[in-house]
């Protein structure tokens, strides 16, 4: 639940999505935030006022540029709850609106046209002169003139709109300590988001990488200062042969702050999980695994190693003749290794699917039918795990939510079936590295 509540409210929209500069004057927009988090609008172009907090809403209106020729607003909203901060990206496409005079023969109609779409049309006055009212889009870059005289005769013309270029490429950071994570935001031409930007970051010193891209044309991206490095540092950031610049004070990050982010080579976390379901047979199943991950940062994987006990409720076997059935009930020590992928789709929230094969102490309590009396059983059974789930990263670790299948071998123990069965699993992991 946490997690749906962060990705509402992480949204960033604004009314009406895009605007024709010289006819619409802004734009409003609005973002949801924790109660008490500071959010703090920013703009590429244009300028943002009256922001205000109306419960959980926060509003604040868009004010186009003084511009005629077409461009694009990157719009960032910095969300600030105590040391956590959200970054939120949103694209404004401004269509550029001017006039256009044209000379032709007297009484023709005139259309400009791109891709299918009219940007302009007009007819010309006694004397050939056309005034031709121009919409355009960012991202058009050329249209054709189609000219039709009072015969009918139609003639086409290349048409060069020559818009000046606007800058696409945007980054912020989103933390304050080293190592800098900083987000990097890049649309098309059109202004739309762009998830296939050949995207680069920079530094003068230190270590500049680009992971991944984690949401619509938004980049994250890392910055490592030298050690002891003070001041400030210029960031540069690159995405379809544009540049954005960014100065990032640097300040020293807590003792062990740097661990609990898991941003060295490797890290280790641990933790325990529990679960609750049921066995394919139709009984009731819970376990509880002790778990031990270890991550090499570089790569989505985590090693690891479980160790834990699952129990199975009463089942009954042999139930060919009613007065003999047996009632069966299982319990097991457990230790399994396995991998863990994941991938981020939000800064804290992560999806996750994982493999594990291990072996379990089966120990069985059979009920006899006819109170002949109890007896007990034990063997070793092969296991086998997969799960998949979500992970949310809060306060020195991350909790974790999954379903996990498990799979062990039948008549183990004189248990005539299995502890297969289905559960659904939470806990949470501390990072200890």
């Amino acid at each position: 639940m946490a997690a749906v509540a962060l990705l509402i409210a992480a949204s960033l929209s604004a009314q009406p999505p895009q605007l024709i500069l010289g006819k619409d004057s802004g734009a409003d927009l609005e973002v949801e935030a924790p109660s008490g988090a500071k959010v703090a609008f920013s703009t590429s172009v244009g300028t943002i006022t009256g922001a205000q907090r109306q419960g959980s809403m926060v509003r604040a209106r868009f004010n186009a540029p003084p511009l005629r020729v077409p461009s694009v607003a990157l719009v960032l909203a910095q969300i600030d709850d105590g040391n956590d901060r959200e970054l939120r990206w949103l694209s404004i496409p401004l269509t550029g609106s001017d006039t256009m005079v044209i000379e032709t023969r007297p009484g023709s109609k005139v259309e400009a046209v791109a891709g299918g779409r009219v940007l302009g049309q007009g007819s010309a006055q006694d004397d050939g002169t056309v005034r031709l009212p121009m919409l355009v889009p960012p991202g058009v870059r050329t249209a054709v003139l189609k000219i039709t005289d009072k015969l009918g005769n139609t003639t086409e013309k290349p048409l060069d709109l020559a818009p000046p270029p606007f800058s696409r490429v945007r980054l912020a950071a989103r933390s304050e300590t080293a190592p800098i994570e900083v987000e990097i935001f890049v649309v098309k031409p059109d202004g739309t988001p762009d998830d296939e930007a050949k995207v680069a970051l920079a530094a003068a010193d230190g270590e500049a990488s680009v992971r991944k891209r984690i949401g619509p044309g938004v980049y994250l991206a890392e910055y490592e200062p030298p050690p002891g490095r003070a001041g400030t540092a210029h960031l540069e950031a690159k995405a379809n042969g544009q540049l954005a610049t960014l100065e990032v004070p640097l300040h020293s990050a807590p003792a062990g702050a740097r661990h609990a982010r898991g941003s060295g080579p490797w890290s280790v976390s641990a933790g325990v999980l529990g679960g609750l379901g049921g066995a394919f047979v139709g009984a009731t199943a819970g376990s509880v695994l002790a778990e031990v991950a270890m991550r090499i940062e570089s790569y989505p994987l985590e090693a690891l190693l479980d160790l834990g006990w699952t129990s199975q409720a009463e089942v009954s076997q042999y139930t060919g003749v009613p007065a003999l059935t047996e009632r069966a009930k299982a319990h097991a020590w457990l230790v399994q290794i396995g991998a863990r992928g994941s991938h981020d789709v939000m800064r804290r929230l992560a999806v996750h699917g994982s493999l594990a094969v291990g072996m379990q102490n089966q120990n069985v309590r059979i009920t006899l039918p006819l109170n002949l009396g109890r007896f007990e059983d034990s063997g070793l059974s092969a296991r086998l795990a997969i799960a998949a789930g979500v992970s949310y990263s809060i306060g020195p670790g991350r909790a974790l939510a999954q379903v996990q299948l498990d799979w062990t071998s039948k008549r183990v123990a004189q248990l005539e079936s299995s502890t297969s069965g289905l559960q659904g699993m939470v806990g949470y992991l501390v990072a200890i590295r």
